[in-house]
């Protein structure tokens, strides 16, 4: 390689180091998508998921935490993966966190269709009656279709 394809090529990976420094994706219910959103108890979004996620007043079922505990490696290989695409083919920053996103947000809709990898605490006898339904964590669909990310 010549010194001047050297300089260049090293130019563009310290450009995209410096971008990526001060960029990242948020993957759940980000404030800035979901925040507003309310059921109809008036609870918001954001305090359902907060209630199921660290268990207030509910049986802890993560849905975040867990699930990327449980898949770090994928998400580890998506970073590998959508990195060397910035060094290598030029993805900007921006392209590569989004499809970073969008898999994290595929491993949580994962652990809404299995229970969690079958971690999460069945719901009561009772609570299935009510909801006509067996599914955990799952009844109007809301806070699982909430579930989203944005590149900050």
């Amino acid at each position: 390689m010549k010194p001047e394809k050297a300089l260049e090529q090293t130019t563009s990976y310290l450009k995209n180091l410096q971008e990526a420094s001060k960029r990242y994706v948020a993957v759940g219910l980000p404030r800035e998508n979901v925040g507003s959103e309310v059921y109809s108890s008036g609870k918001t979004i954001l305090e359902v998921g907060a209630s199921h996620e660290y268990g207030a007043g509910v049986p802890m079922r993560s849905f975040l935490r867990m699930p990327f505990d449980l898949e770090d490696k994928k998400i580890t290989a998506e970073i590998g993966k959508q990195f060397k695409k910035v060094f290598e083919e030029n993805r900007s920053i921006e392209k590569a966190l989004g499809l970073i996103g969008a898999t994290a947000r595929n491993i949580v809709i994962m652990a809404f269709k299995t229970g969690g990898f079958g971690q999460w605490q069945d719901i009561t006898q009772t609570t299935k009656e009510l909801k006509g339904s067996s599914k955990i964590l799952i009844d109007s669909g809301t806070l699982r279709n909430s579930i989203t990310w944005v590149v900050r």
